[in-house]
């Protein structure tokens, strides 16, 4: 058996360079040993009149580098397996259910998967979003009918914490009630006490909504987005389709590349699920990758920006106070937050405090308008565990607790 071995490391070592045959040797694996070897592992195999040929499969082509989007308003889309495709065992069924106060019927998607035999099937969570639909057309407008009704109701406040405080049970909550099979009023409870979130912009009504809560199914993100050297528009939302199918419950679109604007505008008219984006990439993109360049205003813009375009949630690394930033000097891997390095940048340039933080009332009330979720990032994170639980780390979560707390305070 160590003849065969050794014989066979010592073929599949052999290759070919400029025209020139080399071979390969493992560690203390001499020319002499491998040779010996191999005479040995020949005659046994003639001894036993058995034949064996390895056979190696040519190289892949080299795949080609993707072209940039040569015009964003439209793409080249790539084709995309069906439902049926990915998953040949299972259908797609919806179950329905009324919302009284509105009597809107909801469509609530589940997979059925089949199973063999006599076995029952059982329904799974499905993310996948509707099927056969051009890239071009977009998803089918879920919640225009839902937004439109909130809308004509003159609310001076449109998020769903507002609503769940008011004690009114929304289609959003009914509809995650229906793909958790919780009751309808446990969900709009925990919207209530800040317990859970529903990340729904007003704007994207393409949605089909779901909820994050430690009552709730675990729940999954897919990060996806292009740089200045790779990716576009068409590969960009060929990730969306690819990650919901499989079953991702939200995505984050962290794009830092060219068309950052018409990239998110695709994503979030072919997303059922929620689409997160951390704000400050783009306006550092604005500023040619500056970041001394920054300031509120633009920051400010790029949010406004991405809340009509209908992002659903912003992670925003204000807790990344000016006086925190020396407590990361003695950690062996600093600061490894992009977002946060980039507000520390900011911050030690001009010596004053983050953007983000003097202007959270500010934030606050954009989210509030657009009904978008907040995610409050973790700029003093630790990067490894000798830097963990440190000075620096416990200081931002106080910071990130009053920044919640501030949050609830106007139904964000």
């Amino acid at each position: 058996m160590a003849s065969v071995q050794a014989a066979a490391i010592l073929t599949s070592s052999v290759v070919t360079k400029n025209g020139i045959t080399t071979a390969f040797f493992p560690p203390g694996f001499s020319s002499a040993s491998a040779a010996a070897c191999k005479r040995d592992f020949c005659a046994r195999s003639l001894a036993s009149g058995a034949r064996a040929t390895l056979t190696f499969d040519p190289p892949p082509p080299a795949t080609k580098q993707k072209k940039n989007t040569v015009d964003p308003s439209s793409p080249d889309f790539l084709p995309l397996p069906s439902f049926e495709q990915c998953f040949p065992k299972s259908t797609k069924e919806h179950r329905e259910v009324k919302h009284e106060e509105s009597g809107h019927v909801l469509k609530v998607p589940f997979r059925r998967v089949h199973l063999s035999g006599d076995e029952p099937s059982f329904d799974n969570y499905d993310t996948s979003g509707p099927q056969n639909i051009s890239p071009r057309v977009g998803l089918p407008k879920l919640r225009k009918e839902w937004v439109d009704r909130r809308e004509k109701l003159g609310a001076p406040r449109y998020t769903q914490m507002y609503y769940a405080k008011q004690g009114i049970i929304t289609e959003e909550m009914l509809y995650c009630a229906a793909r958790e099979k919780l009751d309808p009023e446990f969900v709009r409870s925990e919207v209530a006490r800040g317990r859970a979130i529903i990340p729904s912009n007003k704007k994207h009504l393409e949605l089909e909504p779901m909820i994050v809560g430690r009552k709730f199914l675990v729940k999954v993100n897919a990060n996806i987005g292009n740089s200045a050297v790779a990716s576009s528009i068409e590969e960009e939302v060929y990730k969306v389709q690819w990650a919901t199918m499989w079953g991702a419950d939200t995505v984050m679109d962290l794009s830092t590349g060219r068309h950052i604007h018409e990239t998110r505008e695709w994503i979030l008219r072919n997303s059922a699920v929620p689409v997160g984006t951390v704000p400050i990439y783009q306006a550092l993109e604005k500023v040619n990758g500056i970041a001394e360049n920054l300031n509120w205003e633009i920051f400010r813009d790029t949010l406004i920006e991405q809340a009509e375009q209908g992002v659903d949630y912003f992670t925003i690394h204000a807790g990344v106070l000016l006086r925190y930033i020396p407590l990361t000097a003695k950690r062996m891997t600093g600061i490894v937050s992009r977002g946060g390095s980039i507000h520390a940048k900011w911050c030690l340039t001009y010596h004053k405090e983050n953007f983000a933080y003097e202007h959270w009332d500010d934030i606050l009330d954009i989210c509030n308008q657009y009904d978008v979720a907040l995610s409050i990032g973790d700029g003093l994170r630790p990067g490894s565990i000798y830097d963990a639980n440190d000075t620096a780390q416990f200081a931002e979560l106080l910071t990130q607790g009053e920044l919640t707390r501030r949050a609830w305070e106007k139904d964000v």
